[in-house]
């Protein structure tokens, strides 16, 4: 009976070897499958969708931060019928008291819909802010992909600057000029919305600062105006006196009795009983304020003048030197601004 062969060593040391091969690389599939899997959950996770939109608004990345947003058709879009113009990096990086930190207190997630609530800080207060999320489909088949349909949410900033006016700017940014008013969404913040520049003779008044804030997600925003009228300038007060002194000069010129347009005037005499006429300013009359709305003509007032009349006055037939008086209680006028010209038209 022949002896049982003995087993190769080396052929056991390859079986074992592969045997080991295969399982490692189940081991392999099995870890590389937890990682898979523990990857695609995060990136998928509602939780990280928030917080990567927050962290967003928190390094002054908006446009980034709204790219985040789901946004619908025209007609029933989130976007329609509001101006983001306002909100670019290079505007919203710029605003004080931004969003400076937030934490995820709750996430909860049933079917295709997500709710994630976060304590938003802003300054010294912090809000509590309920996001809602949506699924958009499935990603890696196992796993939900979501999208963020309620972002925080915006204030409205009515913005009118009335007259001609150029170089608007916000937080020291250019935009484009419009006409009537124009209503801004922005994020919460704190913005400047620079002077514009006017003319000559109109101006507008100093920066206006708006602030926003987180708010309460269950109250409609407030809407919050900045309105930027026309204001008559220094140069222009002075342009006005200076041509109302220039009238009276050429009124005090006047040969007549009742010069037209002119506060110097003997009322009730005769014209024909007055000869040689000659006329003085004893008191000019000034403004009390030199106020109106540049945009349109308006009405201006001086007051309290006094003239001199020197003539001969005919008594019967005969001519002899008259001197007089003549008070001023008011000298109306039309002030019309037109680009770098100031027109005035003196009343009777």
């Amino acid at each position: 009976m022949p002896a049982p062969k003995k087993p190769n060593p080396k052929l056991r040391k390859r079986l074992i070897i592969a045997g080991s091969v295969v399982g490692g690389l189940l081991v392999l599939l099995v870890v590389g499958g937890f990682f898979g899997y523990k990857h695609l959950s995060e990136k998928h996770n509602p939780k990280l969708q928030v917080e990567a939109y927050l962290q967003a608004v928190v390094d002054g990345d908006v446009e980034g931060a709204m790219d985040m947003v789901a946004a619908y058709d025209e007609e029933n879009g989130y976007y329609a019928a509001q101006d983001f113009s306002l909100m670019t990096n290079e505007i919203y990086s710029k605003a004080e008291n931004r969003i400076s930190g937030f934490e995820i207190t709750n996430v909860d997630a049933s079917g295709i819909f997500a709710e994630v609530t976060a304590d938003v800080k802003q300054g010294d207060e912090t809000t509590s802010v309920t996001f809602d999320l949506t699924s958009a489909g499935d990603a890696a088949v196992f796993f939900e992909k979501w999208e963020l349909t309620s972002p925080l949410q915006e204030s409205e900033i009515a913005y009118r600057v009335d007259g001609d006016s150029t170089e608007l700017a916000v937080n020291g940014v250019a935009i484009e000029g419009f006409e009537d008013s124009k209503y801004f969404s922005v994020y919460p913040g704190d913005y400047t919305f620079n002077t514009p520049k006017g003319t000559e003779y109109v101006g507008y008044s100093g920066e206006e600062k708006v602030s926003v804030g987180v708010g309460d997600p269950e109250v409609p925003a407030e809407v919050l105006d900045v309105v930027y009228r026309p204001e008559l300038t220094d140069a222009a007060r002075e342009e006005i006196k200076a041509q109302t002194k220039a009238h009276l000069a050429s009124c005090m010129k006047s040969t007549e009795l009742q010069p037209q347009g002119c506060p110097n005037k003997a009322d009730g005499e005769d014209p024909n009983n007055f000869r040689n006429i000659k006329w003085s300013m004893t008191k000019e009359p000034t403004y009390e304020s030199i106020e109106g709305d540049p945009s349109y003509p308006f009405p201006l007032q001086a007051k309290d003048g006094q003239f001199t009349l020197e003539a001969e006055m005919k008594r019967g037939n005969e001519w002899g030197t008259q001197k007089g008086t003549v008070e001023l209680y008011s000298m109306p006028a039309m002030v019309d601004i037109q680009g770098d010209k100031i027109n005035i038209t003196f009343g009777d």
